[in-house]
């Protein structure tokens, strides 16, 4: 058994098979600044990164502006996952992948509106060289998944930790207020020994007056509080920790007067707790007072993820309580205790992660919720009123589509029911939940079926929970006959052969490649029914695509996942001639790859009749192996002959491809030249 699995395979959801709404990660923040209430969407899947501006207009919560960085509806540039208010502006964390810059700046406009995005640089300069170069693992890495930076800020300074980027990088860097201009002076460097190689110096920041705290969590649990000398050099004042005693402490900070509140979120067999360390004025130290435990804490509640401060109030972000998650809310009495005044939660149960931010004033909370609505995030108002806190209301971009069915829709002034178009019009539209499936579902793949018998047609459409059928003979009104089961996959693939459906499941499990007669289709009685597979072809677990030679009878899962014989992450050859008893038939695995060597992402098998004649009555496969297209003879299923390999200048993902009908040219594409900058546009390349 070939076994090449490591870590890196989950980066394919980040390449080919990630839910845009988990992407986007709406409400991975929030804030408020004045009466306006700010989510951020820090990526640029389903549009681009922004801030969404929510002003309540008679009575409701309405986006009054989004804020963007500068060029980021052309570049795809994203936000981190951190947000602070002063005033009249926000601070929202950078996201570029070569950490040149520390966040952007938003200042409220006369008009009450917001200007445009202002880029606050570091200091170090970590620029690109401007010269294509075919991306490497880490490259890749390095823009998919770009250093962190965490923001805060104050009347004079601001400060930003960026983590997990290149070494020079990484660091905490403390801008100060220009007094005679009201922006800001170059920013000084904060360090402290040993912080230059641990990446997790500066997860979480915070500051008040001229002090500064800044968390290193991965370093056993270590705080610094650092305070601003008369000639304007940050000195180390304090060093709490490590703190073995408290598992994740440092995982957030917050000033709050003269206290100073830690998150320590504690592990899956630990519930968090916050430890709360009061200024002695007369010594000059921070001693530890008190701890916060959340009602009914557990393991796994992560208690002391996030934190804001009104006046004697504390909120205390508590995303793994009670599975959807909690915030707690905390009040000092008249001799300064800190005591437990009342709970805040969503109405669900499902896995919201409600609390893994959260903004407040003293008459409003805002809670960031990103595994609400389907992953597709929420954020949830609440507002004091003479009853206490009222119920959740909830902000998402999230549209509720409606079916549309009965008759065409004709594109009339670039709109059709509610989609834009141009020269198309719309026949129907099936959402998921018309095709069965709840807002955790998504839809992957879809191929098409003509019964020969009876000549109606049927859509395979791939659901997070399986394959729907959906009857489309009539495609003004489209009827959804139900689902074959499978194990839960964001990313199938589906072919059909002889009458007969193939599917497969990345990341999937057990999933194996499962095959259907689709002659059941026929006559189907009371919709919707739950359909049974006619056989599972177990020599493979889960994979990324699915390849048929439907002249020859082969099929080829790709991309393995784990699980089976993964041939590398190769093509993995099944004789198919019989569909419902698939055997094993061979492997090849390449020396291409960028994920890991050897991993095909797709692929078109033909028996060929194109241009080379010496290669007439031939098994050959079009392989779109990441670093290269590749040519392969697979006629002898156990002794395949790699023909040829070809790459192009800007390559960055050879995703996927396709033959004319004459078999002269190869279309290929490209899925990530143009997010990292290879290419500037959409691009195809085309193959003698």
């Amino acid at each position: 058994m070939i076994s090449r699995m490591t870590p890196l395979v989950f980066l394919l959801t980040l390449v080919a098979s990630i839910s845009l709404r988990a992407q986007d990660r709406f409400a991975s923040a929030v804030a408020v600044a004045g009466e306006d209430v700010l989510v951020l969407k820090p990526a640029a899947g389903q549009g681009p990164a922004t801030v969404f501006v929510y002003r309540k207009t008679a009575g409701e919560w309405q986006v009054a502006h989004r804020l963007i960085p500068e060029g980021g509806r052309d570049t795809g540039e994203s936000f981190s996952t951190s947000m602070a208010t002063m005033g009249d502006r926000v601070y929202v964390g950078a996201g570029d992948p070569d950490v040149v810059l520390a966040a952007h700046e938003f200042r409220r406009s006369m008009d009450d509106g917001w200007a445009d995005g202002i880029r606050l640089p570091l200091t170090v300069d970590r620029g690109p060289s401007g010269e294509q170069q075919q991306l490497d693992m880490a490259g890749l890495m390095r823009i998919l998944q770009p250093s962190q930076r965490s923001v805060a800020v104050s009347r004079d300074h601001m400060i930003t930790g960026a983590i997990g980027g290149a070494a020079d990088a990484n660091g905490v860097w403390v801008r100060s207020q220009d007094n005679v201009d009201g922006g800001w002076l170059t920013p000084v460097r904060v360090t402290v020994a040993g912080a230059g190689s641990n990446p997790s110096f500066g997860a979480a920041v915070d500051v008040s007056g001229d002090r500064v705290v800044v968390a290193d969590p991965s370093s056993g649990g270590v705080v610094y509080v650092f305070k601003k000398t008369p000639e304007g050099a940050w000195n180390e004042e304090e060093k709490l920790g490590p703190m073995a005693d408290f598992a994740g402490f440092g995982s957030a900070v917050k000033f709050v007067g003269n206290e100073l509140f830690v998150g320590a979120v504690g592990t899956r067999d630990t519930a968090g707790v916050v430890v709360v360390f009061e200024l002695d004025e007369v010594r000059g130290v921070w001693v530890q007072t008190t701890t916060l435990n959340a009602e009914h804490s557990h393991p796994g509640d992560r208690f002391g993820a996030a934190f804001a401060g009104t006046g004697n109030t504390v909120w205390i972000g508590a995303p793994g309580s009670e599975g959807a998650g909690r915030v707690y809310g905390f009040e000092t009495d008249a001799v300064g205790t800190w005591l437990a005044t009342q709970v805040l939660a969503p109405d669900s149960t499902s896995p919201a992660r409600f609390g893994v931010t959260v903004a407040a004033t003293s008459d409003l909370v805002v809670v960031g919720a990103p595994g609400a609505n389907g992953e597709q995030g929420s954020a949830a108002v609440f507002e004091s009123g003479p009853r206490g806190w009222s119920e959740p209301v909830w902000l998402s971009t999230r549209r509720e589509f409606e079916v549309v069915a009965g008759g065409e829709v004709v594109c009339d002034a670039g709109n059709a029911a509610g989609f834009d178009c141009g020269n198309v019009d719309l026949l129907a539209f099936l959402p998921v939940a018309a095709l069965g499936g709840d807002a955790t579902e998504r839809v992957s793949d879809l191929w098409g079926w003509t019964d020969p018998v009876t000549q109606r047609e049927y859509a395979l459409v791939g659901r997070t929970a399986g394959i729907a059928f959906v009857d489309v003979s009539d495609p003004v009104r489209p009827t959804y006959l139900g689902l074959l089961s499978a194990n839960r996959s964001g990313a199938r693939d589906i072919k059909v052969y002889d009458d007969h459906l193939f599917f497969t499941g990345d990341g999937a499990g057990d999933h194996g490649l499962i095959v259907f007669d689709l002659n059941h289709l026929r006559n189907v009685q009371s919709p919707p029914l739950q359909f049974d597979a006619d056989a599972v072809y177990d020599g493979i677990a889960s994979a990324h695509n699915l390849v048929i030679d439907t002249d020859a009878g082969f099929a080829y899962p790709v991309g393995a996942s784990g699980g089976g014989e993964t041939c590398g992450g190769g093509l993995h050859m099944v004789d198919i001639r019989d569909p419902v008893n698939p055997t094993f038939a061979g492997c090849y695995t390449d020396t291409e790859g960028l994920i890991y060597a050897g991993r095909t992402h797709d692929a078109q098998c033909v028996v060929y009749r194109g241009p080379d004649v010496s290669y007439h009555g031939q098994q050959i496969c079009f392989a779109s192996n990441e670093t290269a297209l590749r040519i392969v003879n697979v006629t002898e299923k156990d002794n395949p002959v790699p023909i040829a390999a070809a790459t192009y200048p800007g390559l960055s993902y050879v995703h996927q491809g396709w033959l004319t009908d004459d078999q002269r040219y190869f279309y290929l594409d490209d899925e990530l030249d143009e997010l990292v900058g290879q290419a500037n546009r959409t691009r195809t390349m085309i193959w003698d």
